[in-house]
């Protein structure tokens, strides 16, 4: 993993005392479906992810779910971030979407590294900063745009590698935070309208050009 170490954007500016406190990192592996973090927990340490995806997300006294961001190559989580540095459990649910492998910095090894290394603090504060501006987007996107528009966001947010989202109606909607029969309704209707195709598990996307026409309209 020294490979992974040496692609951090601020391993060059730390000394030989700082890389040291970075490499007593644990390593940690993880399934698909495993809970990294349950609300109320403990944030033990600053976590960086080496490969793989963590769904962050909210869930209601009703079981309703909202997510707010997935922690990607070389991502951290601010919400554990904030943990940390204000003393706080961790306030949504943290769960492995794809096979994951990550490290994670204990609470002492963080601080000291706060502490003494401006490029580390720069690191975070840059993470923290970048996806604090994203959950902002999403609190607007929830109050002002319609579900039509934030559906046809993250379908083609989704389909940015593939045309074929490996996608139930489900997974949509707790994505989105609405309930599945809504997001049933509003597939029927982009698919009525050639946007898109239907199967069981699966959606092809078929003219992505259209909505992104019709996004466009909507600023």
């Amino acid at each position: 993993m020294n490979d992974f170490f040496q692609a951090l954007p601020f391993i060059d500016n730390l000394n030989s005392l700082q890389i040291e406190r970075l490499h007593n990192a644990q390593l940690l592996t993880m399934e698909e479906g495993s809970v990294v973090l349950r609300q109320g927990d403990a944030c033990t340490g600053f976590l960086i992810l080496v490969d793989g995806c963590i769904r962050v997300f909210g869930r209601s006294t009703q079981g309703k779910e909202l997510e707010m961001y997935r922690i990607e190559q070389m991502g951290t989580c601010v919400l554990s971030t904030s943990c940390l540095l204000a003393g706080n459990t961790y306030p949504a649910e943290a769960v492995v979407e794809q096979d994951a492998t990550f490290f994670l910095l204990s609470a002492d090894d963080f601080t000291y590294l706060m502490s003494e290394s401006a490029a580390f603090r720069s690191f975070v504060f840059d993470s923290y900063a970048q996806r604090l501006s994203n959950l902002l987007m999403l609190v607007q996107s929830i109050a002002f745009e319609s579900i039509e528009t934030r559906l046809a966001r993250y379908l083609l947010h989704e389909g940015r590698r593939s045309l074929v989202l490996s996608l139930s109606h489900q997974q949509i909607a707790d994505a989105l935070g609405t309930a599945r029969e809504v997001v049933s309704r509003h597939l029927k209707l982009m698919e009525q309208q050639g946007w898109l195709s239907l199967s069981r598990g699966q959606i092809l996307l078929l003219a992505p050009s259209a909505m992104e026409a019709f996004l466009k309209q909507q600023l």
